[in-house]
C-alpha cells in the first residue's frame, strides 16, 4: 500500500507562465518541492499546454482545462469586468468537477489553492472532504488598489480569496506588502506565513565571464542594459525604453535586452519605432529560467521599474548575480535595495533623470562593480535557496496533519 502524502493544488496559472521552463519559477518550485519530498502531487490548471510538454516526475500529475475564447473576451473594454466574473465561475466549476473525478480514485491529505482563483474552490473541497486547506499568494496588488475609490468592487475576487478561512496562508514577501494587506483584511496572523521566494543558487554560484556570456548570446554591443519580466502593463518596461534615446546619444554602442514575453510586446515594439531606437533594443521573448543567468552575466546594468513593487524573482536573481541595479522605490523595495549602497533606488519624480543615471553608471565601471558586489553580499546573507524555502513550507503543511 502506498502511504505517501497526497496533495491537490489548484490554480488558474500554469507552472511556467511563458512555456516550458520559461517565466517565474515559484509555482514550478512548489510542485517539484512537494514531489521531491515524496508527496504525490495532483495539479489542476485552467490552461492548455504551451509547446512540448515537459518531462515530469512520476509523482506529479497534471490535469488541464481551458476557455481561451473567454479569456480573450476579458480584454474587451467596458465588458471585461462581466467576462471576468464568467471566467471566475467557469474556473471554479471546472476545477471542482475535475477534482471530484480525481478524488473518486485518490484520496487527498491536503488541498492547496494557489492564487486568487484556486483558493475558493480549494476551500470548498477541503470542507467537503474534511482535509486541511492551504492558500498561497505570489504577492498582491490589493495594497495599491485599496488607495482608490471603489476598490472593494473592483477587487472582489482578490478579497474573496485573501479573506478565505484556510488553515495556512502563505503570502510571498515580494515587496507588495502582503502582510499589511492581510492584517487590514482581518486575517489571523497565527495562520499566516510571510516568506520570500527562494533562489536557485546553483545558477549563480559560478556565472560565466561577461565576454563569454556575450559571445554565447551573440551580443556585440559594448554596453548592455537588461530587463527581465513578463511583458504586462504594470511592469512598465516602457520606462527603460523611453530612457534609451538619451543614453545612446552619448553611448551609441549601448544595447537594451528585454527578456520576457506577453501582451505588451507589440505596443513596446511600436514604441521603439516611434523613438527611432530599433537597433538599440533586442527582444529575446520567453527564455528558459536556466538561461537567465547568462543574460545577467552579460549585462552591465539591470533595470526594473514595476508599479507597486520591484522585489520579484528577477530582481532577487540580479542581486544574487552581483549586478548593478537601477530600480524604483515603491512597496518594500527599499528593504532590499539601499540607494548608493547595493544599487540605485529612484523616486517616481526622479524618473525623468533616468538617462543621466544610466550614463553615469555606464561611465564608471568601478562604481558599478562595487554596487553589484554589495548586492551579492546582501543576497548571500538574506535570501533563501528554494530548497530552504520549500523545506519550511512542507514542514508547516505537515504540521497540519498531526
Amino acid at each position: 500500500m502506498d502511504d505517501r502524502r497526497v496533495i491537490l493544488i489548484l490554480s488558474a496559472l500554469d507552472f511556467w507562465s511563458m512555456g516550458n521552463g520559461k517565466g517565474g519559477p515559484a509555482l514550478w518550485q512548489t510542485l517539484s518541492g512537494y514531489a521531491d519530498r515524496g508527496w504525490q502531487v495532483y495539479f489542476i490548471t485552467g490552461n492548455r499546454a504551451q509547446g512540448n510538454p515537459p518531462s515530469l516526475p512520476n509523482n506529479i500529475h497534471i490535469v488541464r482545462f481551458d476557455a481561451p475564447w473567454l479569456k480573450r473576451l476579458i480584454q474587451i473594454r467596458k465588458l471585461g469586468f462581466f467576462f471576468k466574473i464568467v471566467w471566475w465561475l467557469w474556473f471554479q466549476s471546472m476545477a471542482f468537477i475535475n477534482a471530484q473525478r480525481i478524488h473518486a480514485k485518490h484520496k487527498f491529505d491536503v488541498v492547496y489553492g494557489y492564487e486568487i482563483h484556486g483558493v475558493p474552490v480549494a476551500n470548498v473541497l477541503s470542507k467537503l472532504w474534511h482535509v486541511p486547506v492551504v492558500s498561497r499568494f505570489q504577492g498582491t496588488v490589493l495594497g495599491e488598489w485599496m488607495k482608490r475609490r471603489g476598490w472593494r468592487l473592483r477587487a472582489w475576487d482578490h478579497i474573496l480569496a485573501l479573506k478565505a478561512r484556510t488553515d495556512l496562508v502563505i503570502m510571498a514577501n515580494d515587496g507588495t506588502q502582503g502582510d499589511r494587506v492581510l492584517h487590514r483584511l482581518g486575517v489571523n496572523r497565527e495562520r499566516t506565513r510571510f516568506w520570500m521566494n527562494g533562489i536557485d543558487w546553483e545558477l549563480f554560484a559560478s556565472l560565466p565571464e561577461k565576454a563569454g556570456a556575450r559571445c554565447q548570446l551573440r551580443i556585440n554591443a559594448q554596453r548592455v542594459l537588461l530587463t527581465v519580466s513578463r511583458l504586462v502593463s504594470w511592469k512598465q518596461v516602457d520606462r527603460s525604453i523611453k530612457a534609451l534615446p538619451g543614453v545612446v546619444r552619448e553611448f551609441p554602442d549601448t544595447l537594451l535586452i528585454i527578456v520576457g514575453d506577453g501582451p505588451e510586446r507589440k505596443r513596446l515594439e511600436q514604441l521603439l519605432h516611434q523613438l527611432g531606437i530599433d537597433q538599440h533594443v533586442r527582444f529575446e521573448g520567453g527564455v528558459s529560467h536556466a538561461e537567465v543567468s547568462k543574460y545577467l552575466a552579460a549585462a552591465d546594468i539591470f533595470l526594473s521599474f514595476y508599479d507597486w513593487s520591484n522585489v520579484g524573482n528577477p530582481l532577487l536573481e540580479a542581486m544574487s548575480a552581483g549586478k548593478c541595479i537601477v530600480t524604483l522605490n515603491n512597496g518594500d523595495t527599499s528593504r532590499f535595495v539601499k540607494n548608493g549602497q547595493n544599487g540605485v533606488l529612484l523616486e517616481y519624480e526622479d524618473l525623468p533623470k533616468l538617462p543621466e543615471v544610466i550614463k553615469r553608471l555606464l561611465a564608471d565601471e568601478g562604481h558599478r562593480k562595487r554596487l553589484g558586489a554589495s548586492a551579492r553580499r546582501f543576497a548571500e546573507k538574506h535570501f533563501w535557496s528554494w530548497e530552504e524555502r520549500m523545506e519550511a513550507e512542507t514542514q508547516a503543511v505537515e504540521a497540519l496533519l498531526k
